[in-house]
């Protein structure tokens, strides 16, 4: 597999700790021009692994990707040497395009949902004969609305019939 200019190899050092993410140590050389030596410096990335298929001790090549999380900018796209069981016995690294495709069909199912939620809205505005929801007229009359214990629709309900 060709890897890109910016791929890193690394060693998986923590793993089976975080759902679906690894920590991978990578290494470069770093030279110090007052001792005239080269110096090994290390670097740890949190990583993205969909399938929870790799290991501790395991060689693999990362490449930075969308931002999964807060810390993880990562993503693995090939185990070079594996430690442990063979890679034919664990769950398949999937490929930058099924990761695409994974991606999109969650962003559409998000897409669906919040146009549910908005149609839900504009229901209970069709079933006032067009006027304000219910949470609307009560943030009107009162200034803001009131929680007790989570039953926020009870007292704007009770809220409304004063």
């Amino acid at each position: 597999m060709p890897s890109s200019p910016q791929a890193l190899c690394g060693t998986v050092v923590s793993a089976g700790k975080m759902m679906k993410a690894v920590k991978v140590r990578t290494s470069k050389q770093i030279y110090n021009s007052f001792i005239k030596k080269h110096f090994t410096a290390y670097q740890s990335h949190l990583v993205s692994d969909p399938n929870s298929s790799l290991r501790e001790g395991d060689v693999v090549r990362i490449a930075p990707r969308w931002r999964t999380s807060k810390h993880i900018r990562h993503v693995v796209t090939e185990i070079v040497a594996p430690w442990g069981p063979p890679v034919e016995e664990r769950p398949p690294i999937p490929n930058r395009e099924e990761m695409a495709e994974e991606r999109r069909m969650k962003r559409e199912a998000k897409m669906e949902r919040r146009e549910v939620k908005r149609r839900g809205v504009s229901d209970e505005r069709q079933a006032n004969g067009g006027g304000p929801t219910l949470k609307e007229r009560h943030t009107d009359v009162i200034g803001g609305p009131e929680v007790v214990g989570g039953e926020e629709r009870v007292v704007l309900e009770k809220m409304m019939d004063r």
